[in-house]
């Protein structure tokens, strides 16, 4: 079950939220090395906009995990891509992040062809669970999922960017199906006490 958070937004701020696992594996210095500088650049050259926010906090208790500056940042956002690898869903940050965005497609009745989540798988795409694998993954960063800076300097790096462009011009695309902004938003965050989720999200009362 999770709880309600009341959100500050007026408006939306940012054209995507990335939600990444901050404190395991490699995901992190690739989102900040490689994915995320890229990602604002192709998609400003795509959507004439390129408002991404991405946290660089790291994951705390569970009871303060989820601040109302990140909420409310989330309720800003029009898009959410989750960045996967099998830690993600060991967090109840990220799960957080996916159940409130969900929680706005189904308010919604957003389905498949504009759907509000778009995730990049980094890693493990086998074990995700099963309500991640019904949608429609991005699943061609696998080949370039390496975190070294240097990484920049590898003759594979303009096959990176040739991807994150594609990825972009389909984030252009689904911007312009986005819901206006409301007020009432879901903003939902694990209680204090919960355990780490692994099925698909109790999204609890909107």
């Amino acid at each position: 079950m999770f709880e309600q958070v009341n959100g500050a937004a007026v408006d939306y701020e940012f054209d995507v939220f990335v939600s990444y696992r901050r404190s395991a594996g490699n995901v992190g210095d690739w989102v900040h090395h490689h994915f995320y500088p890229v990602l604002k650049r192709c998609l400003e050259d795509e959507a004439g906009t390129g408002e991404i926010f991405v946290d660089r906090q790291m994951e705390g208790n569970i009871g303060d995990s989820w601040p109302d500056q990140l909420a409310d940042s989330l309720g800003k956002s029009r898009l959410l891509v989750p960045v996967l690898s099998a830690p993600y869903f060991r967090s109840p940050w990220c799960i957080a992040e996916w159940a409130t965005m969900a929680a706005r497609e189904e308010r919604e009745r957003r389905g498949r062809s504009n759907a509000l989540i778009l995730p990049v798988v980094f890693a493990d795409g086998v074990n995700f669970p099963e309500y991640v694998q019904e949608r429609e993954l991005h699943e061609g960063f696998k080949n370039y999922n390496v975190p070294y800076p240097e990484y920049r300097k590898s003759e594979a790096y303009p096959y990176f960017h040739r991807e994150v462009q594609g990825f972009a011009r389909q984030i252009a695309g689904r911007l312009t199906k986005v819901p206006d902004w409301r007020e009432d938003w879901p903003a939902l965050r694990p209680p204090a006490d919960a355990p780490v989720p692994s099925p698909k999200p109790d999204l609890g009362a909107t």
